[in-house]
């Protein structure tokens, strides 16, 4: 197919009225006759009538396969009480339409229950007395597990916590079915996915679903099984591109393979080992520098003492795998810095691409170290539209630390945006917007958190599109438009001629994957 776009802006290129797609490449930029006389049958020609082409998203960090099945696992997103979690809870078993082996999924949150403490296995066990159930917190840090997954797993009120884990306690000392961190680890090898044809059909609805928001492609952050489900779907006809982050569980496996970090081809490669430093805002698990206010004894949860995180990263890097670090608090970030520094003293090492993930919060001092590091920053912009009461609560002293967006570009840090999902939503333009005005609930009128560190329309486009290519080392072959580029290309309205509040409301209206248009409005 040969397509040619004109009649409007193209992105990086002010001035020039046309693009030439030829297969699945940008074969030329610039007016329509050059255009026409270099384009071969058949032609379709898209008049963009003003509206702007821009390079296609992806979304540097997500767990799509957890958001894919979110139509089949129970979802308590919009459960704010106890009898609407139970309510939802027992409506959910009643409408099963197949044997769950597990009761699996999530999205509690605690932070906004009136009675938290009511959500406990007692509640899962009067709903599931027969199925063991495994739900992971909204902020994906904690798992919630009903009397019989304790059992399964051979958890009970005298086993000890594992390095960087918690168990719940009620005030009688007994279990509360909460698993924090690496304790929550401790049910992984022991739950039983839904039937693999329901977790394939759920993806490819869930990639359809994507292209209204320009996004072609997303790294995941999930096991092996779920990367396997992501192929098959592929094989099956989805058009997605997608990088593996794989988990440390899975390391030996993988050294024992052929495939190293940032290999492989444009619709599916291999990324880093992914480790997670520390826990997060919502469950005051991240590990800071100072505790958390109320909480003199918690400095949150480092889940790996310094030389054990600089040792696995090595152990990584001697096989050729770059590490994916999940740090949330600026003392895990610190911790990444260092260990990434340490390891880059050996020449042999030198040249792997590493990631820290989220950088929540960051001591401005420490951002000259994050650039020396080499560190590549995957940012969520979108989680800065839930955390602002949580800062509030849990960070109040160091919010002027809190995504400091800013002062990393402004250092030069490398860096790409994603969303997190099914934590946040995966709409990017509700990252940009977020990136913009930094606003709680993608809200014009939403509180706005230190828009010191805003960014521009710009910076944020080139976070989900060329930040995001580099992310899976891919930027000399996707994520600009120019010429022997991929055309992954979407069209959007001149944002330029808009107020900010357009990225609110803002959708693809054209969204093409290696030059075959894959959603339309236009």
């Amino acid at each position: 197919m040969t397509t040619i776009f004109y009649n409007g802006p193209i992105y990086g290129h002010p001035g020039v009225e046309a693009l030439l797609v030829v297969k699945d490449s940008i074969f030329h930029i610039g007016n329509l006759a050059e255009c026409e006389n270099l384009a071969t049958e058949p032609i379709e020609k898209i008049n963009l009538q003003g509206k702007m082409l821009l390079p296609a998203f992806t979304d540097a960090h997500t767990h799509f396969v957890e958001h894919a099945k979110k139509q089949l696992l129970v979802n308590l997103l919009a459960c704010s009480s106890i009898p609407e979690i139970e309510s939802y809870l027992i409506n959910y078993r009643d409408q099963l339409s197949w044997k769950a082996e597990w009761i699996l999924g999530g999205g509690w949150n605690r932070n906004i229950l009136k009675q938290p403490m009511q959500l406990n296995k007692k509640l899962l066990d009067k709903i599931f007395p027969d199925t063991p159930v495994a739900l992971f917190s909204r902020d994906y840090h904690a798992k919630l597990c009903n009397s019989l997954a304790l059992k399964i797993a051979g958890i009970d009120a005298n086993t000890p916590e594992p390095e960087g884990g918690k168990f719940e306690r009620m005030p009688d000392g007994s279990l509360s079915g909460v698993l924090y961190e690496t304790a929550a680890e401790l049910i992984d090898p022991f739950i039983i996915a839904p039937p693999e044809k329901q977790g394939i059909d759920s993806i490819k609805n869930a990639v359809k679903d994507i292209y209204k928001w320009g996004l072609i492609g997303f790294h995941l952050m999930e096991y092996k099984a779920s990367k396997d489900l992501l192929l098959k779907a592929q094989a099956q006809g989805a058009k997605f591109r997608f990088c593996w982050h794989f988990q440390s569980q899975e390391l030996d496996e993988m050294i024992s393979g052929e495939q190293r970090s940032y290999e492989g081809d444009e619709f599916f490669k291999v990324g880093g080992l992914k480790l997670f430093g520390d826990g997060s805002l919502g469950s005051r698990t991240g590990a800071m520098f100072d505790p958390y206010p109320g909480q003199a004894d918690n400095f949150g949860i480092l889940r790996y003492p310094d030389e054990e995180l600089y040792r696995t990263m090595e152990k990584a890097a001697k096989a050729g795998f770059a590490s994916t670090i999940h740090a949330i608090g600026d003392r895990c970030v610190r911790q990444v810095i260092d260990c990434t520094l340490k390891l880059n003293e050996n020449p042999l090492y030198k040249g792997l691409f590493h990631r820290i993930e989220h950088v929540q919060s960051i001591r401005l001092s420490d951002i000259p170290l994050l650039k020396q590091s080499g560190l590549f920053a995957s940012l969520q912009p979108v989680h800065i539209a839930n955390d602002i009461p949580m800062i509030h609560e849990s960070w109040p002293h160091v919010a002027h630390e809190a995504y400091a967006f800013k002062s990393m570009l402004q250092a030069e840090v490398p860096y790409g945006f994603g969303s997190d999902v099914p934590i946040e939503t995966m709409n990017p333009f509700h990252g940009i917007y977020s990136a913009l005005q930094r606003r709680h609930k993608v809200s014009a009128d939403g509180e706005v958190l230190n828009q010191a560190e805003a960014i521009t329309a710009t910076q944020a486009i080139d976070g989900y599109s060329i930040g995001a290519a580099m992310a899976s080392c891919s930027e000399q072959i996707r994520g600009k438009i120019e010429k022997a580029y991929l055309a992954d290309l979407i069209v959007i309205e001149d944002y330029r001629t808009l107020p900010d509040e357009y990225w609110i409301t803002a959708e693809s209206l054209l969204t093409m994957i290696g030059g075959e248009i894959v959603y339309s409005k236009i």
